[in-house]
């Protein structure tokens, strides 16, 4: 299942949203995932910096130090979660990686 523009901006938004998140990075891409950033890059479309690949969510955040890592990184992963139940989107798992410590 391939989740919409409004879907993909919700869950950025909700991780954005949570303390001690200060940046949210491009997740590691799959070979579909890739393809599918290069066809929208073709079309002059935006690329989610969430990338979701057979039912798991790919999320990559930065610090800003103000909540310790490991809670920041637990929260981000229950936002994304929240956000994408709340669009009726399942999924089988949430990766979440901080990619930076502020």
């Amino acid at each position: 299942m391939s989740p919409d523009d409004e879907t993909v901006a919700a869950i950025e938004a909700a991780v954005l949203a949570v303390p001690g998140v200060a940046e949210l990075y491009r997740a590691k891409p799959t070979i579909g995932s890739a393809l599918e950033t290069a066809r929208r890059l073709a079309a002059r479309a935006a690329v989610s910096r969430v990338v979701l690949d057979d039912g798991v969510l790919r999320v990559a955040i930065g610090t800003d130090g103000s909540v310790p890592a490991p809670a920041t990184a637990h929260a981000a992963h229950a936002a994304a979660l929240a956000a994408a139940a709340e669009r009726g989107l399942a999924l089988s798992r949430v990766d979440v990686r901080v990619a930076r410590i502020g």
